[in-house]
C-alpha cells in the first residue's frame, strides 16, 4: 500500500488515456462513473503525473445545494490557476466581468483601454476566462460532480469547450445516472471539435481479479484471493466501499491484531452487499474519539463544504476541541479539504451511509443547529437553510425559506437556483394552494428567460391543469405556457393555450390584455384586420390600468403593427423610446418592442434601421434581463448578414448560435433557411433540399408566416437552377395561398419572382400575370422596400419577351432598390437579368452587367451563380481581363477541382455537378476523376472524408 493509500487498480489505462488527452492540448475529457467508481481518485493520479510535467492543475467543485453564485465552480478552478499569474501581467480590458468575480484579478486588467463593443455577459465573462488561461498555460481546468451543476454553469463550460484555447485541458467528471433524462453533460448539442484531443472515459466496477490484486496488497497474493471474492460479493465492484472494507480491516488489525483470514472475511460477509459501505464507513466512525465523531455526523447533516467554525457549532464542539476532532477526522480520512478551509466527506456514499445510521433525533438536533449556525452567518446561505428546515419536518416555514431564497437568486440574476427552487416546492406534495400558486407565477415570471426551457414547459402543463389553484394562477401560467410554445419551442398548438388562457382570464382584464398583446403574433391564422382587433380590445381592458408592465406591452404591440405595415410615424417613435426604467417588466417589453420593430424592418428591408435596432436589442440584453431575447435578436442579425452578404464565415456563426441556443427552434429554422440558401447559391442541391424540407416542416408548425415563404421560395430556386419548373410552382403553391390568406404582401421573400419564372417555364402566363397583379394591388396598404423591388423584378420578367426595353427598365429599377436597400446578391440576380434583355431570340447577352454579376458572385462565393454567370459571358464571345499567369497546382486542387470536390461531398451526381457549374457531363467526368487522384481515394464516398483530413 502506498503511503497516501491503495494502490491505483482496475484504472491504469483509463489513467494512461486522461494523462494522454492531457499532455496534447487543448483537450476536453469527460469521465464518467457511478457514485464511489473512483473519478475523484483518477483525476488525482493524473493531477500528480502533469503537476510533475510542470502543467498547473486547478478543480472546481460543483455542490448539490449551491448557493446563488452564478459560475461558482468555473470560477473557483480559474480562481486557483489565476494565481500563477506574474505579478507584472496586464489582461484585457474584457476580463473586467471576470475581475467582478473574482476581485484578486483586478489590478492586473489594463484599464487604460475600452472594451469594443457591446456583448453579453456570458462572453464577456468567457474572453476574460480564455485570457487568464492563456497567461498561465499550460493548464488543466477540473469540474467535478458535473450532474450537480447549474444551467448556467452548464452554458458556460459548453463554450469554453466548444473552442477551448491552445493550451487548455478541460476535465468534467459526473454520474451519468444523476443527470436529466437523455440529456449528456454538455448538452446534445456538444461534439468535441476538430484538433481537441480527449473523450470520453468511463469507469466500469472493478473486477473480481482487480479487487483481489487490491487486497493482496493488505494481506498477501495468497490470503488475497480468498479475501478478494468476499470484497467483491460485498461492493459489487465500486472502488470505494472496496477501500473502505480495507480500511475497516486495517483498523481492526491494529486495535486486536491479526485475528485469522477467515474469521476476517466472516466478520466482513455477515452484512449484505448493500450494506457494505455503511458498515465500513460506521465501524470507522466507531473508533474515533467522540468530538471527532461528532465533527463527522455534522459534516453528514450539513451535506455541502464547510468552514471549521460552522462544524464545531453544529457539533456543539469548542474551538480548540473542533480542530483536535477536525484533525483525526482528517486523519482516519472520513473527511477531507476539498478547498481551502472548507471540510466534507470524501465522497458522497460515505456522507450518506453517515447521515443514514444517525438515530432520528440526533438527526433532528443536528439539523437545528445546523439551521442555527447557517441563519447566524453575516450572508446566510439561504438555500441550505431552506434543506435544514425542510429536514426539521417544518413545512410551512421551510416554504417561506425556500421562496426567500427563490427570491434572492432572482435578485442577483442566478435563475437557475430560483428555478430549481421553484422546482421543488411545486413538485412537494401537500403543499398549501396558496405556496403552490405563489411559486407557479414566480416560475411562470422566469421561464421565459430560459433557452433550455423542456423541464419548464413540463411543469406548467402539469400547473395549468391542476384544479388546486386558483383560475387566476393557472391563467397567468397559461400565458406563459403559450408564450414559450410560440417563442421558444415554435409550436402553433400554442395559440390553443393563448385563447384558453384569455377565457380563465376574463375577470382581470389587465391579465386578459396581456394575451390579447400576445394574440397579434398568430399571423398564419388570422387575418391583419384580426390582428388589429385585439389591440384595440386590450388598449379598452386597459384603460385606467396603472401597471406599468403592462402599459409598456400595449405600446410595444402598437409599434408591432406600425412595423408590420411600415407607418411613417414608426421612427419617430422609436427614436422617441426610453429604452430604460428602474421596472425590470417595463424594460423587457421595451426590448422586445425594439426587436419586433426590427425583424418588421428586415422583412420589409429597412435593413440598416433594422440591424441598428437589432444591435441595440443584444447589446441591451447583455446584463441578462432576457437571455432568450438575445438569441431571438442574434438569429435576425444573423439574417442580415445574408441578406448584406457577409457570408463569410456565416454557416459557423449559424452553428454557434445553434450550439449556444439548441432547443431554440427560432435558431434551428434559420439555420435551415439560410443553411439551404447558402447551399443552394453554391450548387449543393441535396444539402440545399435537406435544410429546406426541415425549413418547411418548420414552418407548418409555427404562428408566423417568414418560414414558410422563405423555405418555398428558395426551394423553388432550387429547382429552377435545375431546370424543373414544374416542380418549382407546385412547391409555391402554399406559399401562394399564405400569401393571400394572410396578406402578407409586405414580405414577399423571393415568392413572387420565383412564382412568376415557374410559371412561364410552364406557360402560365396568366397565372403569373394574376399574382403580380394581386401583389400590385397591395401596395398602397404598405410601405415595403424589399417587396417593390421583387415586384420590379416579377414585371421585368413578364415583359423580358414581349418589351426587352421595358424589361430592362424594371431590372435597373430593382438593381437600385436592391442596392440601396443594402442587399447584394439579389441585386447582381437582378444586374443578370438586365444583361440578357435584347432584342432577339439570338442576340448576345450584355458583358459589362454579367461582369458586374460575376464580381458580386465571386466576392460572394456563389459558386452555382457564378458559373451560369461564366457559361454566359463566354457564350457571349467576351473575355474577363486575363490574370498575370495561370499558376500550376501540381497535386493541390484547382479552383474547379475544389468545387466539384465540395459537391462530391454533398452526394452531388456528375448531373448535378453538370448543371451547378454550368458544364458538360463529360467535363464533370474529367473533373472527378483528377479530383479523386488528388485526394489518393478510389470511391467518391471518401470525398467527404479526405476533404476532412486536409492535405
Amino acid at each position: 500500500m502506498r503511503r497516501n493509500g491503495f494502490t491505483l487498480v482496475g484504472r491504469e489505462r483509463q489513467l494512461e488515456d486522461l494523462v494522454t488527452a492531457l499532455r496534447t492540448l487543448p483537450s476536453v475529457v469527460m469521465v464518467e462513473g457511478e457514485s464511489g467508481s473512483g473519478k475523484s481518485r483518477l483525476v488525482r493520479e493524473a493531477e500528480q503525473l502533469l503537476t510533475a510535467d510542470g502543467t498547473r492543475v486547478a478543480t472546481g467543485l460543483c455542490c448539490p445545494l449551491r448557493e446563488p453564485f452564478p459560475y461558482g465552480p468555473v470560477l473557483q478552478a480559474v480562481g486557483q490557476a489565476a494565481e500563477r499569474l506574474p505579478a507584472d501581467c496586464l489582461l484585457p480590458p474584457e476580463t473586467r466581468t471576470l475581475a467582478s468575480f473574482l476581485p484578486g484579478l483586478a489590478p492586473h486588467v489594463d484599464d487604460s483601454q475600452q472594451v469594443a463593443g457591446a456583448m453579453p455577459e456570458r462572453h464577456r465573462l468567457l474572453l476574460g476566462i480564455r485570457a487568464v488561461l492563456r497567461v498561465v498555460e499550460p493548464v488543466v481546468l477540473v469540474i467535478e460532480d458535473m450532474h450537480w451543476a447549474d444551467e448556467a454553469t452548464r452554458e458556460l463550460l459548453f463554450l469554453i469547450a466548444r473552442e477551448p484555447p491552445p493550451g487548455l485541458g478541460l476535465v468534467l467528471t459526473y454520474r451519468a445516472e444523476d443527470l436529466p433524462p437523455t440529456e449528456p453533460v454538455l448538452g446534445s448539442a456538444f461534439r468535441r471539435p476538430i484538433g481537441v484531443s480527449g473523450g470520453e472515459i468511463r469507469l466500469q466496477p472493478l473486477s473480481e481479479q482487480e479487487v483481489t490484486a487490491l487486497a493482496s496488497e493488505v494481506v498477501g497474493r495468497v490470503a488475497g484471493r480468498a479475501l478478494g471474492q468476499v470484497l467483491h460479493r460485498r461492493s459489487a465492484g465500486l472502488a470505494l466501499a472496496v477501500e473502505e472494507d480495507l480500511l475497516t480491516l486495517l483498523d481492526r488489525r491494529k486495535k486486536n491484531g491479526p485475528q485469522g483470514l477467515e474469521q476476517e472475511t466472516e466478520a466482513l460477509g455477515r452484512s449484505p452487499v448493500p450494506r457494505s459501505l455503511r458498515e465500513a464507513v460506521h465501524e470507522r466512525l466507531a473508533v474515533l474519539p467522540e468530538p471527532a465523531a461528532r465533527v463527522v455526523e455534522a459534516a453528514a447533516v450539513l451535506a455541502v463544504p464547510a468552514a471549521q467554525d460552522v462544524l464545531a457549532e453544529v457539533a456543539g464542539l469548542e474551538a480548540d476541541q473542533a480542530t483536535t476532532a477536525l484533525t483525526q477526522a482528517l486523519h482516519r480520512a472520513l473527511l477531507h479539504e476539498p478547498e481551502p478551509a472548507k471540510y466534507a466527506f470524501r465522497h458522497v456514499l460515505a456522507q450518506q451511509a453517515v447521515y443514514g445510521d444517525l438515530p432520528g433525533p440526533r438527526r433532528l438536533h443536528l439539523h437545528r443547529r445546523a439551521h442555527g449556525a447557517l441563519r447566524g452567518q453575516q450572508r446566510p446561505p439561504l438555500v441550505q437553510i431552506a434543506h435544514h428546515t425542510k429536514a426539521l419536518g417544518d413545512k410551512e416555514a421551510w416554504l417561506r425559506e425556500a421562496e426567500e431564497a427563490a427570491r434572492e437568486a432572482v435578485a442577483v440574476g442566478d435563475d437557475g437556483v430560483a428555478s430549481q427552487l421553484l422546482h421543488g416546492i411545486l413538485k412537494e406534495e401537500g403543499v398549501r394552494p396558496q405556496a403552490r400558486s405563489r411559486a407557479a407565477l414566480a416560475l411562470a415570471d422566469i421561464a421565459h428567460k430560459f433557452t433550455r426551457f423542456a423541464h419548464h414547459l413540463a411543469i406548467m402543463r402539469r400547473l395549468v391543469d391542476d384544479p388546486t389553484l386558483p383560475i387566476r394562477t393557472r391563467g397567468r401560467v397559461r400565458l406563459t405556457l403559450a408564450a414559450v410554445l410560440m417563442n421558444h419551442a415554435g409550436d402553433v398548438a400554442s395559440f390553443r393555450e393563448l385563447t384558453k388562457a384569455m377565457e380563465e382570464l376574463e375577470p382581470w382584464p389587465a391579465l386578459a390584455a396581456s394575451g390579447m398583446l400576445n394574440a397579434i403574433f398568430y399571423e398564419r391564422v388570422q387575418t391583419p384586420a384580426e390582428i388589429a382587433l385585439w389591440v384595440d380590445r386590450a388598449e379598452t381592458a386597459l384603460r385606467g390600468c396603472r401597471d406599468e408592465g403592462r402599459l409598456a406591452e400595449l405600446e410595444g404591440a402598437k409599434l408591432f403593427l406600425m412595423a408590420r405595415g411600415g407607418d411613417p410615424a414608426l421612427w419617430e417613435r422609436i427614436d422617441a423610446l426610453p429604452r430604460t426604467s428602474p421596472h425590470p417588466e417595463v424594460r423587457r417589453q421595451r426590448l422586445i418592442a425594439l426587436y419586433n420593430v426590427g425583424t418588421n424592418a428586415l422583412n420589409r428591408g429597412e435593413d440598416a434601421r433594422a440591424a441598428a435596432l437589432l444591435h441595440e436589442a443584444v447589446r441591451l440584453t447583455t446584463d441578462g434581463v432576457n437571455p432568450s431575447l438575445e438569441c431571438f435578436a442574434r438569429t435576425q442579425l444573423l439574417r442580415y448578414d445574408w441578406l448584406s452578404g457577409a457570408w463569410d464565415g456565416l454557416e459557423e456563426r449559424l452553428e454557434e448560435l445553434n450550439t449556444s441556443c439548441p432547443d431554440m427552434a427560432i435558431a434551428q429554422r434559420e439555420r435551415a433557411l439560410l443553411g439551404g440558401s447558402l447551399a443552394a447559391s453554391r450548387g449543393q442541391w441535396s444539402k440545399a433540399m435537406e435544410h429546406l424540407e426541415f425549413a418547411r416542416g418548420a414552418g407548418e408548425r409555427i404562428c408566423g408566416t417568414l418560414c414558410a415563404l422563405h423555405a418555398a421560395a428558395a426551394t423553388a430556386e432550387v429547382h429552377l437552377a435545375r431546370d424543373e419548373p414544374d416542380r418549382a410552382w407546385e412547391a409555391l403553391g402554399p406559399a401562394i395561398r399564405l400569401l393571400q390568406s394572410t396578406s402578407s404582401w409586405f414580405k414577399l421573400l423571393g415568392v413572387v419572382q420565383a412564382a412568376v419564372r415557374a410559371a412561364l417555364g410552364i406557360g402560365h402566363r396568366a397565372a403569373a400575370q394574376q399574382l403580380v397583379e394581386q401583389a400590385l394591388a397591395a401596395q398602397e396598404n404598405y410601405i415595403a422596400p424589399a417587396a417593390d423591388a421583387e415586384l420590379y423584378v416579377a414585371r421585368g420578367l413578364l415583359e423580358q419577351d414581349t418589351d426587352p426595353d421595358g424589361a430592362a427598365r424594371w431590372f435597373r429599377r430593382a438593381r437600385d432598390k436592391w442596392r440601396a436597400i443594402g442587399r447584394p446578391y439579389p441585386a447582381a440576380r437582378a444586374v443578370e437579368l438586365l444583361a440578357h434583355c435584347h432584342d432577339g431570340p439570338r442576340a448576345a447577352a450584355d458583358p459589362s452587367c454579367l461582369g458586374e454579376a460575376l464580381d458580386t458572385y465571386s466576392r460572394l462565393g456563389a459558386t452555382a451563380d457564378l458559373a451560369r454567370c461564366r457559361h454566359a459571358l463566354r457564350e457571349t464571345g467576351a473575355k474577363r481581363p486575363a490574370t498575370p499567369g495561370r499558376r500550376g497546382y501540381g497535386e493541390d486542387l484547382s479552383p474547379r477541382e475544389a468545387e466539384v470536390a465540395r459537391l462530391l461531398a454533398e452526394g452531388a451526381s456528375n448531373r448535378d455537378i453538370a448543371q451547378a457549374l454550368y458544364l458538360s457531363v463529360r467535363t464533370v467526368e474529367h473533373h472527378v476523376a483528377r479530383t479523386l487522384k488528388k485526394l489518393r481515394v478510389d470511391h467518391r464516398a471518401e470525398v467527404s472524408a479526405a476533404l476532412r483530413r486536409g492535405p
